[in-house]
């Protein structure tokens, strides 16, 4: 069961599953940097537009750009989840009074549901750097 599974996650996804993730994506990033020079802080909504290019980017190409693209999407996540932990480690309750609060736990959540996938792809793909199999 798991040889199968493994073998249909690496096909990716289909094509029409692409083109709608990536024209969103594509939406949203440029709504985002549209809209971040009205915001309070035009950095962060900046870089959720660069995050967004990133995935119409990995959904637009294929082979080793899209082995690169995902690989900094996934340690991008990584990152971030280690950032949201320590935020929270730091000064952050540790459990929540509704889910949408930041807390300790929802921190742990977010690296183990985001960002330990993330980095493992990275792992795997290595940045689109490894070379073929004879």
């Amino acid at each position: 069961m798991y040889t199968l599974a493994e073998k249909t996650i690496k096909k990716g996804l289909s094509p029409f599953a692409r083109i709608l993730l990536g024209t969103v994506s594509a939406i949203l990033g440029l709504i985002m940097v549209g809209t971040a020079s009205g915001t309070a802080d035009p950095f962060f909504a900046t870089m959720i537009g660069a995050f967004c290019f990133a995935v119409t980017l990995t959904c637009a190409t294929w082979g080793r750009v899209r082995q690169f693209a995902g690989s900094l999407i996934g340690t991008a996540l990584f990152g971030l989840s280690l950032v949201y932990l320590w935020s929270q480690m730091t000064g952050g309750p540790l459990f929540w009074g509704s889910r949408s609060e930041p807390s300790i736990l929802t921190a742990v959540l977010f690296v183990i549901f985001l960002g330990v996938p993330g980095i493992a792809y990275a792992a795997t793909a290595r940045f689109g750097l490894r070379k073929k199999k004879p």
